[in-house]
This record gives C-alpha cells, structure tokens and sequence, in this order.
C-alpha cells in the first residue's frame, strides 16, 4: 500500500471474528453443557464471557493468543 498504514478491520479477519461468534452462539444454543437454555441464561453465558475479557484486559494478561491493542 506504498507507505499507508491501513487501520480497523481487514475482510478476512472480520470473516473469522464472524465465525468465531457463529461458533461461540452454536455452543451456548446446542452445546452439551447447557441443555435447551432459555434467552436470559444466552444473556448471562455472553456477559459471564465478556466480563472475563475485560478483567483480563483490565489486569494485563494475555489469555492464550491475545494480543494488547495498539
């Protein structure tokens, strides 16, 4: 791209967040560890999940591959 820096989101990496989402939604509604939950236990695995993100974000750890923002 001769010298320009793009920023946000490629394509591909929106493609794989999407499928992560897609395969992150399939475990909460068919996953075996929680059989036929109802919207409000859908809602409390994601702010369950997003809440371990933040502290970890908060705190400085890198969980697995994670990566701190610019």
């Amino acid at each position: 791209m001769d010298g320009m820096e793009r920023k946000g989101i490629s394509p591909y990496r929106m493609n794989q967040i999407v499928k992560t989402a897609a395969a992150v939604t399939d475990q909460i509604v068919n996953g075996r560890n929680l059989y036929s939950p109802t919207w409000d236990e859908c809602e409390i695995v994601l702010e369950l999940a997003a809440e371990a993100v933040r502290k970890c974000r908060e705190g400085g750890e890198i969980p697995c591959s994670l990566t701190k923002p610019d």
